[in-house]
């Protein structure tokens, strides 16, 4: 494993801890890059690694504490049957098509990042179940699909269906991340071999980072750290995009 993979493998559990996202969309470029692996392989190990760092995130935020259960239930039950069909389509889907479209979903996500703003409002919770379960269904499409938890999409949509604080919201993704990497990495060791050190050694690694971005969330402005990530993401976005073009092109 290369030296700069070292260095960034704990910034994927940085982010998770920070932000109950970001993992796949940091894990999956970084295996692409740093490892040379190839599209498919890069997701089904990038869902194992995300799915355990989202744990050891989830643990040290002590998340059970402040979940919904009727909400994660719902939005859980969606996302386990999305990331199954997700990741169905994704052991046949062209690989081309596959990076293009994690490329433009980063891009869509550093947008939407970039624009929203969370509410530390306290409000009184009532559980949207039915619309918690349809969105619940199209994030997990997306996460067996491309590799990614869905965390930067589910963490505005729960503030969106009624979660009063950005820590609850992370709580809650964590923990959604976890239940939606594990099924659709499950259907991809059908079709794909894991190198399964490799996995462990940024598992280790990652870990040791969401640890980190955990204590850092109690400390640092969310509004900085989202719009820091919000340019990372595109950046990263816009440099896989331009490498396919490049590619077509040639």
């Amino acid at each position: 494993m290369s030296l700069w993979l070292w260095l960034a493998a704990p910034l994927i559990g940085l982010f998770l801890g920070l932000f109950g996202a970001g993992g796949g969309m940091l894990t999956v470029p970084l295996l692409i890059y740093g490892l040379d692996m190839p599209i498919k392989t890069a997701i089904a190990t990038s869902l194992w690694i995300v799915a355990a760092i989202s744990l050891v995130a989830a643990t040290q935020q002590r998340a059970w504490r402040v979940l919904e259960p009727r909400l994660l239930g719902f939005f859980g039950m969606g996302g386990i049957a999305g990331g199954a069909v997700g990741a169905w389509i994704g052991t046949w889907i062209n690989p081309l098509i596959q990076e293009t479209l994690f490329a433009l979903l980063l891009i869509a996500v550093s947008i939407w990042m970039s624009r929203t703003t969370f509410s530390s409002d306290d409000r009184h919770f009532t559980c949207p179940c039915g619309l918690a379960l349809l969105i619940g269904t199209i994030l997990g499409v997306v996460t067996g699909l491309l590799g990614v938890g869905g965390g930067f999409l589910m963490v505005p949509t729960l503030l969106l269906l009624g979660i009063s604080k950005m820590p609850i919201a992370i709580a809650h993704s964590l923990i959604l991340i976890s239940f939606n990497a594990v099924v659709s990495g499950t259907i991809y060791l059908e079709e794909v071999s894991l190198a399964s050190n490799t996995l462990l050694t940024i598992v280790g690694l990652a870990g040791v980072g969401s640890i980190i971005g955990s204590v850092l969330l109690k400390r640092i402005p969310t509004s900085r750290l989202q719009q820091g990530f919000s340019f990372s993401l595109a950046i990263l976005g816009i440099a896989m995009l331009g490498k396919l073009i490049f590619a077509a092109i040639a």
